[in-house]
């Protein structure tokens, strides 16, 4: 995707210039689209380099809002309950460019309608909005339009998005209670250190008291963050940033980090649960709707984010051009459960690996449901014998101390 800038001749004499993202590379091309879609003479266009995508982006992102993953499954629900009452295509688009729905969804319906209206495709009208639109959606789309079954695949594109959506949600609100009770006891660690433990510390200097090696290591690490807490918290905002950017930007580091996330007690198994979940979903959509086992794992390469499954996936894709089976080309990653292999061989040898594909889907999104339901129930523990922990450290570390202090005055 490229941005150009253009100028256009309106109706009433104006010129109108802006700045547009498109799928193409030469300005021939982008100027015949562009005067197709707008209906008018494109005076100027100037195709700009590759590196202005980040700084549009970012200024069309303040601009307009991105259409959501829900926003857009109802897009494509509503597409396909008028495709079923057996309202043309231009009908019903043009009916979801005036329905009562977000400005993004209008917007998109604007533009697939032109594109309908220039001769295009309705999914070369979606793949011009491939920014937005997943490619597993697309691909359902031009397999409906060409064996005439659009009706149903725009129907489980929209239950896909709401189901890969749910996915996402659910790995989001499992992590909202680890990540609440972690910034918690830092937090409360940070007032001990910072606050509580020096005026202590002050105490133990004017009573002149002997310390155990414990407290005055306590002691230490409280002085010393005190001391330097703006070079603690400035290194501490480098290394975020740029552990977010590493891991955002190189494949290498983000490899490491999955992997890393892959072997951690719990987010080991919200990890594994969730790729899982989402894999045997994309799979279970591609295979049904008619695409090779070889496309479908070149799709499904492009969509999965986790590096580690990434990874297992293109293996899986070089055993498949070599002939080999889907079932023992997952065997060979040692990374796949082998209830799931088991349950694809079975498919593979029968015929239905789309319907043993489906099972799977639907049995590792109720485990994932379950797991993100329970997960609160299986911090609570570790959680309690973290802050016990701390806890005990400070009670050992400075009120033993006091209370033999106080001993001492007493007996004196």
């Amino acid at each position: 995707m490229r941005y150009f800038y253009y100028k256009r001749l309106l109706d009433t004499g104006q010129v109108q210039s802006g700045f547009t993202k498109l799928a193409f590379f030469n300005d021939v091309s982008a100027r015949y689209y562009l005067e197709q879609r707008y209906s008018a003479i494109i005076l100027n266009l100037l195709m700009l380099p590759t590196w202005f995508n980040p700084i549009l982006d970012l200024f069309e992102g303040f601009r307009h809002t991105p259409i959501t993953r829900e926003e857009l499954a109802d897009f494509l629900r509503n597409l396909a309950v008028m495709q079923r009452s057996g309202i043309p295509i231009f009908d019903a688009m043009e009916e979801l460019t005036s329905d009562d729905s977000t400005a993004q969804s209008r917007k998109l319906a604007e533009d697939i309608l032109e594109s309908l209206k220039s001769g295009s495709t309705l999914s070369n009208g979606f793949l011009r909005h491939k920014d937005i639109i997943p490619e597993t959606v697309q691909h359902l789309i031009q397999i409906g339009e060409s064996s005439g079954t659009l009706e149903r695949t725009l129907m489980d594109a929209s239950s896909h998005l709401n189901r890969l959506g749910k996915i996402i949600r659910d790995t989001k609100r499992a992590m909202i209670y680890p990540v609440f009770v972690f910034l918690s006891i830092i937090g409360a660690a940070a007032f001990w250190v910072g606050y509580v433990i020096p005026s202590i510390s002050d105490l133990f200097k004017q009573m002149k008291v002997e310390l155990p090696p414990l407290t005055r290591w306590v002691l230490d690490f409280s002085e010393n963050f005190t001391t330097n807490i703006t070079i603690f918290i400035v290194v501490s905002i480098i290394f975020i940033i740029t552990a977010v950017i590493s891991i955002k930007k190189s494949q290498r580091v983000r490899y490491k980090w999955h992997l890393l996330l892959m072997k951690l007690p719990i987010s080991r198994t919200l990890t594994r649960s969730s790729s899982l979940a989402f894999i045997t979903e994309y799979m279970s959509l591609l295979v049904s709707s008619g695409l090779t086992m070889l496309n479908s794992l070149t799709i499904l390469e492009r969509a999965t984010k986790n590096e580690v499954y990434k990874q297992t996936i293109t293996q899986m894709k070089e055993g498949i051009m070599k002939g080999n089976s889907l079932s023992s080309e997952m065997r060979k990653t040692n990374i796949y459960p082998g209830f799931a292999i088991r349950m694809i061989s079975v498919g593979e040898q029968t015929g239905n690996l789309d319907e043993q594909l489906a099972y799977l889907a639907e049995e590792y999104r109720q485990r994932f449901d379950n797991l993100v339901s329970s997960i609160a129930e299986i911090l609570k523990p570790l959680v309690m014998l973290f802050a016990g922990g701390l806890f005990i450290l400070m009670i050992v570390a400075l009120f033993l101390p006091i209370y033999q202090l106080i001993g001492q005055v007493g007996g004196a």
